[in-house]
């Protein structure tokens, strides 16, 4: 516990650089809207880290006091609350996933334009359902929580902002394929991974918008459905994004390129094992 409060700290302390740094130490004539996606997306990121944190460290420092000093926070019997609990890890929670999501997002939005030779479809478009992702990110945690029984107007009201958030993520879609759409397309490790990261983030998307029904989610809390959704977005969606940014960036940072078949066959070896390991392993429980 003292170890995550502590990496929670040096997190916010990072985060704050990050911002102080995009904020004050630009180029000259670099302004906002030309600051490269990934550095966007990057600067919306902090913002959820500076945010997002205090609660996952409030909520880890109340839990070391139960634990170790006698105190009764998260105790029925003493008058606590373990739904506390649950709301501050969720508080945290769902930010946590756009803060792992959305670099890669950047990444694929550097990468598509460079290898279909065209420019990115909609940019500031991109870059606002950024910011409104990382907005409404705040404002869907209980939709993990419809099985506590927080009644009929916070199911509603969470029900609504899931539902909201899916419109930010639809556009960042469909902005990447009309930048495939008509562009002559190369091929590449780069792009294979992230044409993946597109393929399982859409997948696990398409699940997630199911949570936003209460009366779907009871059936789906504490299933592998959901397990499926987690795993879909970032396992399949996030990893798949940083691998291509290792690939498309790596020349740039050591002069060298890699090899591109041995790319290709990491790809394949990575989406087909991740897809048939986790049906495998789904269909078995």
């Amino acid at each position: 516990m003292l170890g995550l409060q502590i990496l929670g700290i040096s997190s916010m302390l990072a985060g704050f650089n990050f911002l102080v740094t995009i904020i004050n130490m630009r180029a000259p004539g670099m302004t906002l809207m030309r600051m490269p996606v990934f550095i966007w997306m990057s600067f919306v990121t902090q913002f959820l880290i500076v945010l997002a944190f205090p609660a996952i460290t409030v909520a880890l420092i109340l839990l070391m006091f139960d634990r170790f000093f006698g105190t009764l926070f998260y105790s029925p019997a003493a008058g606590g609350d373990p739904l506390l609990w649950q709301h501050l890890f969720w508080i945290f929670g769902h930010p946590e996933v756009y803060i792992l999501i959305l670099p890669a997002m950047g990444i694929v939005s550097e990468v598509l334009p460079t290898f279909a030779r065209k420019p990115l479809f909609g940019a500031p478009v991109i870059i606002y359902s950024g910011i409104t992702i990382g907005f409404f990110g705040f404002g869907v945690w209980s939709h993990h929580m419809f099985s506590v029984g927080m009644g009929p107007v916070a199911d509603a009201a969470f029900s609504i902002t899931t539902m909201l958030i899916a419109v930010p993520t639809g556009v960042k879609i469909l902005n990447w394929l009309c930048t495939l759409w008509g562009g002559s397309i190369r091929f590449q490790t780069p792009l294979y991974f992230s044409l993946g990261f597109i393929a399982m983030f859409t997948m696990g998307g398409l699940s997630g918008v199911m949570h936003a029904s209460p009366p779907v989610d009871l059936q789906q809390t504490d299933t592998y459905f959901v397990v499926a959704h987690f795993h879909y977005v970032l396992f399949g969606g996030s990893i798949f994004g940083l691998f291509s940014g290792a690939y498309y960036w790596w020349p740039k940072i050591t002069g060298k390129l890699l090899d591109e078949r041995l790319g290709k066959v990491h790809f394949w070896l990575m989406l087909l094992g991740f897809n048939v390991t986790f049906f495998l392993s789904t269909t078995s429980a």
